[in-house]
């Protein structure tokens, strides 16, 4: 109970702190503008030696305070002010304070009363300002809500089908080894023990990609970032995709300067990983795989280029799309590929990055990402 109410009383504090420095805050511009008001048109007065505009001067103070400050009384507050203080400095006989001149009773209430209204229309756009930047966030979070649902669902989609079909493969060369062992050739049983050695590499593929879309999906981007050198982060992936190819040819081109890069690396070389697989998997080219990194002003890119069929569709959230959620209509060719470009997506925009997708003019797809750079400076470089 003690525990409670000291919490309490801490909550307390801290509100009535917060509403005694908005106080101040508002009082300080309110005398701010009024004092800027005064000398401006104090100015003017000795410039033109009569009476003069200087009302004017004082109503555009009253929008001011209205403006900055919270609520109707400031506004108020500032109108009569400047009804006294224009009466007082700026108006026959100056240095005085009167309602006894014909026409001044009805100047200060007309003053008054449209110095009041001018307060209470800016106070009121303001808020409504204020609402309408509140309901345009609330409308951001929701649609990215949705979007991220849309993202899970989409996930699903494909891991449903992505691991139903290795597993099943696993399963059914599994079954046959073991309920025909005594009949099957040497050579037969390799080659379903290689069958699924190639499905089980697959689904750590597969795990891979989804440990990245947790860390990158579910409760925002969770970045371990670290300045590293581009060109080391390319050498593990084409280093692994030769490893579980070994009829595949990749040819890396870097550029001779050091691209620094704050990144994750783990989930880059995911990226790098992701985007070689499905070259080698679904352009139907193996002989000729292309990487090059280059500097495109502030970004370091990475480019991953096959000779094969080419894209169907250059956009990639339009290709995700069709691989993913047209599951039933597209062949095991394209499995894992839409959901291994989901997390290329995903990790690349958790960085702040690009990632497009394109046809080559002389056949072939190109994919291309891009993070940016650290610029280190000369003398290191040398």
């Amino acid at each position: 109970m003690r525990a409670k109410f000291q919490v309490k009383n801490k909550i307390r504090s801290e509100n009535g702190s917060d509403k005694y420095m908005k106080i101040l805050k508002n009082s300080i511009l309110s005398i701010a503008f009024f004092t800027l008001a005064f000398y401006l048109a104090e100015v003017l007065r000795r410039h033109t030696g009569d009476e003069n505009n200087s009302s004017l001067i004082f109503i555009v103070a009253i929008v001011l305070v209205a403006r900055f400050t919270d609520g109707y009384w400031y506004g108020i507050a500032a109108s009569a002010l400047s009804v006294f203080v224009v009466n007082y400095s700026f108006m026959y006989p100056f240095s005085h304070f009167t309602m006894r001149v014909e026409g001044y009773p009805v100047v200060a209430i007309s003053f008054f009363a449209a110095s009041v209204t001018v307060s209470a229309v800016t106070t009121r756009m303001r808020k409504e300002t204020a609402q309408n930047e509140r309901l345009y966030k609330e409308q951001a979070r929701i649609k990215l809500e949705v979007e991220k649902g849309m993202m899970r669902e989409n996930l699903l989609r494909a891991i449903s089908h992505d691991l139903r079909t290795p597993l099943t493969g696993i399963i059914g060369a599994g079954s046959v080894i073991y309920e025909n062992h005594d009949t099957l050739t040497v050579e037969e049983t390799e080659h379903l023990a290689e069958n699924i050695i190639t499905d089980a590499q697959w689904l750590i593929n597969m795990v891979e990609n989804l440990l990245s879309v947790t860390r990158t999906t579910e409760y925002g981007a969770k970045l371990n970032r670290t300045n590293e050198i581009f060109e080391e982060i390319v050498a593990m992936p084409v280093q692994k995709v030769k490893a579980r190819y070994p009829d595949c040819k990749i040819f890396v081109e870097v550029p001779e300067e050091i691209m620094l890069v704050p990144m994750d690396g783990l989930l880059i070389r995911q990226v790098l990983l992701n985007l070689l697989e499905n070259a080698v998997q679904h352009s139907g080219d193996r002989e000729n795989i292309r990487v090059k990194l280059y500097r495109d002003g502030d970004m370091a890119v990475c480019e991953v280029r096959d000779h094969g069929k080419g894209l169907s569709c250059e956009n990639i959230d339009k290709l995700i799309e069709d691989v993913v959620m047209n599951k039933d209509s597209v062949s095991d060719a394209t499995r894992g590929m839409g959901l291994g470009l989901s997390v290329c997506k995903s990790i690349i925009k958790a960085h702040g990055g690009f990632l497009e997708a394109e046809n080559a003019e002389d056949g072939g797809a190109v994919f291309k990402f891009g993070l940016k750079m650290e610029e280190i400076p000369d003398y290191e470089q040398q």
